[in-house]
């Protein structure tokens, strides 16, 4: 079922085996061998229209998973603050789920340092049972 009030951003609700959430050369895959019920909502443009956001929104349904998805060039620190403004933005409609965060990026310009903002989100994101991915160019993940 589709969380209410955000019809208009869905892009698809089924159960479908196989998800692939994909834009300009970066791509994650959602593998959904149980044929659990998923959807994907647009961030980026519909579900918040103005400031900092990540670009999508893919949810486990039965599973009660909430993957925040950035799609990304090259600037990591900006990823994590896009993230975790729409955590703090979207989470409360998305009570008893377990949010996780997904960066795909083209390149990693320096050395994987950690960051203030990126602490803070995965701290935030582990108080629901979540983690952060940091991946170049493209990931899987068995839903």
């Amino acid at each position: 079922m589709a969380v209410v009030g955000w019809e208009s951003c869905l892009q698809y609700c089924d159960r479908r085996k196989l998800a692939v959430v994909k834009e300009k050369g970066r791509e994650i895959r959602f593998v959904n061998e149980g044929e659990k019920r998923v959807a994907l909502y647009r961030v980026d443009g519909c579900l918040i229209q103005e400031g900092v956001k990540c670009d999508f929104l893919f949810l486990v349904i039965e599973g009660e998973r909430a993957f925040f998805i950035e799609l990304k060039g090259s600037n990591l620190v900006e990823a994590v603050r896009q993230i975790m403004r729409t955590v703090e933005q979207l989470g409360k409609k998305l009570s008893g789920y377990r949010f996780e965060g997904r960066i795909i990026m083209t390149r990693v310009r320096t050395p994987d340092v950690k960051s203030t903002d990126r602490i803070k989100l995965e701290k935030m994101l582990r108080r629901t049972g979540g983690s952060l991915a940091v991946k170049v160019n493209w990931d899987e993940v068995e839903v």
